[in-house]
């Protein structure tokens, strides 16, 4: 079992390091305002998001990330 999910590393692989950071600090907004409402169920779903954007930004650091876009950048 891998540390990132497919959809954490497919997000890293087809969006750039600005569009991430920017929809990270989007997700951590509306977390924010969430938390406010005090609804769990929603404040789950949008920690899920927030989550999954910070794992992608983190796997864009990997060397294995590194190996794998050199591979896509070649074919």
């Amino acid at each position: 079992m891998s540390f990132f999910t497919n959809k954490q590393k497919r997000w890293a692989l087809t969006t750039s390091k600005t569009d991430l950071e920017n929809c990270y600090r989007l997700s951590e907004e509306n977390l924010k305002e969430v938390a406010k409402c005090g609804n769990e169920r929603q404040l789950r779903k949008a920690m899920q998001v927030h989550g999954d954007f910070e794992y992608a930004m983190l796997y864009q650091n990997t060397p294995e990330y590194k190996k794998r876009l050199a591979k896509m950048r070649r074919k």
